[in-house]
């Protein structure tokens, strides 16, 4: 869902009509609606409809190293991300940064970053997490 949510942003923040927006979904995916369109589908045209901002300058680039680091994590650590995302959202997490969840990983584990998290380190990261989504 978070997908489609951002696409129509950026669709908004590029001004494309309807009839522009379906041509670029068809262009890239063959579908006509982004309903249709399956999650990997939202995210290449999420990604695409980014970058288009970014060269219009009509949205803040991404931060260089980010997909990098997102392509080497683990699954574990990702779903350490999108937990702290999560709260972020909701508004649970003062800051949502990744140098607050840098500094809340060396609090709970000692380790300066995720990726040098051992496994149970990392479960143990995720439940916590999900307490924390749990908790009102």
């Amino acid at each position: 869902m978070k997908h489609l949510a951002a696409i129509h942003v950026l669709k908004g923040k590029l001004q494309l009509s309807d009839d522009d927006y379906r041509a670029l979904l068809a262009n890239l995916t063959g579908q006509t609606s982004s309903k249709a369109l399956s999650d990997a589908e939202r995210g290449r045209v999420r990604d695409h409809m980014q970058k288009l901002a970014e060269k219009l300058g009509v949205a803040a680039p991404r931060p260089a190293g980010w997909q990098k680091t997102y392509r080497e994590a683990t699954p574990m650590e990702r779903k350490v991300w999108a937990l702290w995302n999560a709260l972020g959202r909701e508004g649970r997490i003062k800051n949502p940064s990744p140098q607050a969840l840098r500094a809340w990983v060396k609090r709970q584990t000692g380790m300066d970053d995720l990726k040098f998290c051992s496994w149970p380190q990392l479960s143990g990261l995720i439940e916590a997490l999900k307490r924390w989504e749990e908790r009102e």
